[in-house]
């Protein structure tokens, strides 16, 4: 008698289990435990996501302005120009580490074959 109740027990015990899960339908399809969707917060959030963006780019901006006490030049680089190029017309780049590598317009040996947009080609 007890073996067959504690056998009952068990297979209620799963019958139940099985019926909570399979009813149970919270988190299906992206949801939460509170029967939200993934895309109801994303649209409950959008307007302050980008108050959020200009609200952050407005701070950097003014800790830039605080650490950086100074205007950012634009990026210089090789010009064909020598008063624009960044070796000055010396033929020499001289790199943040402080070695030196030749000016692709202006240093010593190189010669330009071709030139567009997107590449320089020398002859060295």
């Amino acid at each position: 008698m007890i073996k067959e109740s504690r056998l009952n027990f068990i297979f209620i015990l799963v019958v139940a289990f099985a019926s909570y899960m399979a009813f149970n339908k919270s988190t299906m399809d992206g949801g939460t435990p509170y029967s939200c969707n993934t895309e109801d917060i994303t649209s409950m959030y959008e307007g302050y996501i980008e108050e959020w963006k200009q609200e952050i780019n407005i701070a950097f901006d003014k800790a830039e302005k605080q650490i950086i006490d100074i205007d950012t030049p634009d990026v210089i680089g090789p010009d064909p120009d020598p008063d624009k190029c960044i070796c000055g017309g010396s033929g020499w780049i001289t790199q943040g580490d402080g070695h030196k590598t030749r000016c692709p317009y202006h240093g010593e040996g190189s010669s330009l074959i071709k030139e567009n947009e997107l590449n320089i080609i020398h002859k060295h």
